[in-house]
């Protein structure tokens, strides 16, 4: 543990009383070099959710997200949670398009989905990373664009786990959910 001598013995004299004296010198904070702060990353400003129905299954999914201050080439980590009345088993996401065409592009990757097959419960979620490589300008200056995505659920729609698959699961569900980015804050 150091002790005040050797922290005396390190400072220069000049400095060593106006220090101890609790009083900082306008020398010491002009070599004082703050390291630069990184940009803010963009935060979810809403989510909306819908709700389909499959025979006698009613399923909610988080299906709308947006993201204000957002940077191209910025990378989210999104996940849309999903319920069920009955059984269902996560089958899979894509991104379908990026919004308006040909002017937003990017790329997207599926992290983990839940329910997996032979673990069929009531609810589940699934967590994908998705970039914005370009997006549209406004004439104010503004960027902002979105993505369909399409996520796959196996629904079990007569709450019977006699029929189907050993998940119960006897229907392929197509669930449309977007993503969309503003460089705004709201």
């Amino acid at each position: 543990m150091p002790t005040m001598s050797r922290t005396r013995a390190a400072l220069p004299r000049a400095v060593l009383p106006s220090v101890m004296a609790g009083v900082v010198l306008p020398s010491v904070l002009a070599c004082v070099v703050l390291p630069p702060v990184p940009a803010l990353a963009a935060w979810e400003i809403r989510r909306g959710e819908g709700t389909m129905t499959a025979g006698l299954n009613v399923i909610t999914v988080d299906n709308v997200v947006k993201y204000g201050g957002y940077t191209p080439g910025e990378t989210l980590v999104v996940t849309l949670a999903y319920s069920a009345t009955c059984n269902i088993v996560f089958n899979g996401l894509r991104a379908v398009s990026f919004l308006p065409p040909r002017v937003v592009t990017g790329t997207s990757r599926t992290l983990r989905g839940t329910p997996p097959a032979g673990r069929a419960t009531q609810s589940g979620g699934v967590s994908f990373e998705i970039t914005f490589t370009t997006l549209s300008t406004a004439a104010t200056g503004e960027q902002s664009g979105s993505a369909r995505l399409e996520l796959k659920l196996g629904v079990d729609k007569d709450c019977d786990l006699a029929t189907g698959d050993p998940d119960g699961v006897d229907y392929v569900s197509t669930i449309r959910a977007i993503i969309s980015v503003t460089s705004a804050s709201q």
